[in-house]
């Protein structure tokens, strides 16, 4: 009996409810598709309404544990039929959070980060969480598009955005072909705060980081099938080129320098937040003028509330002398 599709799974369901762009659907259908029917062990950072870890429940049929974590006090609530499913109430960033995460499996073979999608949430999950990714598993950052988004610490030339990290990560699979020497992929990601949990024997396993609209799956492999390997040479004939004395031969590399830095998009970010303090100052000058303006009234007020109160207080002099002349004149 062939199985329901993702996609079919969501139009199917009736249960409590989950939100989830349609490309998500048809990609998690291309990566997951492989290892519907297999024992494995899921994650997902942020849970709201609960729905998805129900259709992970059917679209998993054989799954062991489907984990949700939430920060949202509400979530504990959720109860499910299925006691695979099970939510974790707390900051996945904190100890405390993990230790509970962890009772429930230590080792996942899918983590989806459907979390706060601020940029230094995103990173700090993804070093915290890919020790605990099975080698053949996969990592799924969810709604990147916020990476993009001043609201989520983003921005297209934001250095520290969770894009920016990604695009990163991405020349980490090509270590070998660098040619610098001393040079450590952790060197590469040590701009974005990275912890100490994302170590370099780590690194050696991200097999491939995959770009798709607002998401980014990496994939953790053993080492040594992350290496180019050998040239394979296939044939006989050599009409063009002669290449068969290379066959079994590795790709060698030249020793490059050591790259200058890129201040292209330091340079874009510095000079926006020039503009941007170039017109608080304007702004700040403008409201010290007005300042000013309004300190001159007011000491032109007081002075001339103190003439009146001099002309007042001789009026009343002069009222009191005419007064006394008054009665005199009567006693007269």
């Amino acid at each position: 009996m062939t199985q329901p599709t993702l996609t079919e799974c969501y139009k199917a369901h009736d249960g409590r409810v989950s939100d989830k762009w349609s490309l998500y659907l048809d990609e998690y259908e291309r990566l997951f598709a492989p290892i519907r029917n297999k024992p494995i062990h899921l994650l997902e950072i942020g849970v709201q309404n609960g729905g998805s870890l129900e259709i992970w429940g059917e679209y998993f049929p054989q799954a062991q544990k489907i984990v949700g974590c939430d920060i949202n006090p509400a979530c504990a609530q959720l109860n499910y039929r299925k006691p695979t499913i099970n939510v974790v109430i707390g900051d996945v960033n904190k100890d405390d959070t993990l230790a509970q995460v962890f009772k429930h499996a230590e080792q996942y073979d899918i983590v989806i980060d459907d979390g706060s999608h601020t940029s230094q949430d995103i990173i700090h999950t993804f070093c915290t969480l890919l020790p605990h990714v099975k080698q053949g598993g996969l990592f799924v950052a969810e709604d990147l598009h916020c990476s993009y988004w001043k609201k989520f610490n983003g921005g297209l030339y934001e250095p520290r955005a969770a894009m920016a990290f990604f695009k990163a990560l991405a020349d980490i699979p090509n270590f070998e072909h660098w040619g610098l020497e001393g040079h450590t992929r952790r060197r590469v990601l040590a701009p974005f705060g990275i912890s100490e949990e994302l170590t370099e024997t780590l690194l050696t396993e991200i097999h491939s980081v995959e770009f798709i609209n607002s998401m980014c799956v990496i994939n953790r492999q053993p080492a040594e099938k992350n290496v180019l390997g050998l040239r394979c040479v296939a044939g006989e004939l050599e009409e063009v080129a002669s290449v068969k004395q290379v066959n079994g031969t590795s790709s060698p590399t030249p020793a490059q320098q050591f790259p200058a830095p890129n201040t292209g998009s330091l340079t874009s970010n510095l000079q926006e937040i020039t503009e941007t303090l170039q017109a608080k100052i304007a702004e700040n000058e403008a409201q010290q003028e007005l300042l000013k303006s309004k300190n001159k009234e007011i000491q032109e007020l007081n002075h001339l509330r103190e003439q009146m109160h001099e002309q007042l207080v001789r009026a009343e002099a002069q009222l009191a002398l005419l007064k006394d002349l008054l009665l005199d004149d009567s006693v007269l």
